[in-house]
């Protein structure tokens, strides 16, 4: 990530726990200058695609925040569709005008709901246009376009492009090499959970800070080496996520991506609501193997929540990345 070769390895021999899709063993080194990770030996691009068999991103589903399952549920559903609505300008149904008030009380809450709308500008008069790279199945592309955004999105994976556009959305196969030859086209892009899984993360920081208009918002959102959660739950931490993450930043081997490809005004988010789904595939790994049935059910341990309000104090510690910079 930043082009030192002094480097120490971390973890050894590391498995494809999360997933279970590829065979074989990793070595993750974390470089002594940046203090990033990265996976040495990894996968090429030409066989990264045997990693994603059957990944989330080809599903048609998208997962809410809070189920809308029981009367305190039910209320929370509602009230952070009505928060949506009335922050990023959202039809969301069913929806409670009271969410307006109520998320301004439980910061958790509220940070994920403006992380699940990737804390989006302001539309620019006659509209903006975003950019998605790593769409998936297109859920955020269809959330910002019922914002009034005109969205086009990109995906790697053959399949997510596929369930991507059988929602009648524009996404193009590939990665940013797509847009070669454009330059100053969209307001606003966004990456979530993506810098982690390409092979050259300071190349693509770059094409995309070409990509965007003067006084563009790039916003990413990638794990975070330095989390709570990386360093209670270290080997079996299930952000390493080997071999699909070639790399994991800490916050200021990002910061430092992100000043040397040209961004400034670099903002850090708290994304609320995260803990909890990190810390149970993280024990399901140390108890069984494997993060498959790692969930708490709505029904976090004491531990889990302790982490989630030490999370909103601690930037540094967060378990993810939440970012949003500018192009001057």
């Amino acid at each position: 990530m930043c082009g030192s070769d002094k480097r120490a390895l971390l973890y050894q021999d590391l498995t494809d726990r999360v997933f279970g899709f590829a065979d074989g063993t990793w070595n993750l080194y974390r470089c002594a200058h940046c203090g990033g990770a990265y996976l040495d030996p990894r996968p090429t691009p030409l066989s990264i695609g045997r990693a994603y068999a059957g990944y989330y991103t080809h599903q048609t589903q998208d997962h809410p925040i809070v189920r809308r399952k029981g009367l305190p549920r039910t209320l929370l559903h509602d009230s952070i569709n009505g928060y949506q609505n009335w922050r990023y300008g959202l039809k969301r149904s069913p929806s409670s005008p009271l969410g307006r008030w109520l998320l301004l009380v439980i910061p958790p809450l509220r940070s994920a709901a403006d992380a699940e709308c990737r804390h989006l500008p302001p539309l620019p008069p006659g509209g903006g246009r975003l950019l998605d790279v790593g769409c998936g199945n297109g859920g955020f592309l269809m959330l910002a376009q019922q914002a009034g955004w005109q969205v086009e999105g990109l995906d790697f994976d053959a399949d997510a492009v596929l369930t991507a556009r059988s929602r009648g959305l524009t996404v193009r196969h590939g990665g940013t090499e797509v847009l070669d030859g454009e330059h100053d086209r969209f307001d606003v892009i966004t990456l979530c959970h993506v810098i982690e899984h390409v092979h050259d993360p300071r190349s693509v920081l770059c094409r995309l800070h070409s990509l965007l208009k003067p006084g563009g918002t790039l916003w990413l959102d990638t794990p975070n080496l330095d989390s709570l959660g990386s360093r209670r739950f270290r080997a079996n931490w299930r952000d390493l996520d080997p071999p699909r993450h070639l790399v994991i930043f800490t916050a200021s081997s990002l910061r430092k991506a992100l000043r040397d490809s040209g961004y400034s005004a670099i903002h850090q988010h708290w994304r609320g609501m995260s803990v909890f789904e990190v810390y149970a595939a993280s024990e399901a790994i140390a108890r069984s193997g494997t993060a498959k049935g790692g969930s708490y059910r709505g029904r976090p341990p004491m531990h889990a929540i302790a982490a989630e309000l030490r999370e909103m104090m601690q930037p540094a510690r967060r378990e993810f990345l939440t970012v949003s910079a500018k192009k001057g």
